[in-house]
């Protein structure tokens, strides 16, 4: 089955992501060896930021409670950087 991909929407997850991770002063290495989610995070983290890959929404709430970020809040962030690009 192929993915939809919304570029658009997951560019501002991109951006979002590299913000949070900017604001705790880490690494994407560093993030995927605190979480040890598994040992190809640190790969899969740099796709997310970049845009080139779908992130299954588990990833996703485990870099939301290590940024200490609510999911919610998140993603109203991920509404306003949106809202940028469209413009």
């Amino acid at each position: 089955m192929e993915q939809i991909k919304n570029e658009r929407l997951l560019s501002a997850i991109k951006l979002v992501l590299k913000e949070l991770r900017a604001k705790s002063g880490l690494t994407q290495e560093q993030v995927a060896n605190n979480i040890r989610i598994n040992k190809d995070l640190a790969i899969h983290i740099g796709r997310n930021e970049t845009g080139n890959q779908n992130m299954t929404v588990s990833t996703l709430f485990e870099l939301c409670e290590y940024y200490k970020e609510p999911i919610s809040e998140f993603f109203k962030r991920v509404e306003e950087v949106d809202k940028r690009l469209k413009i």
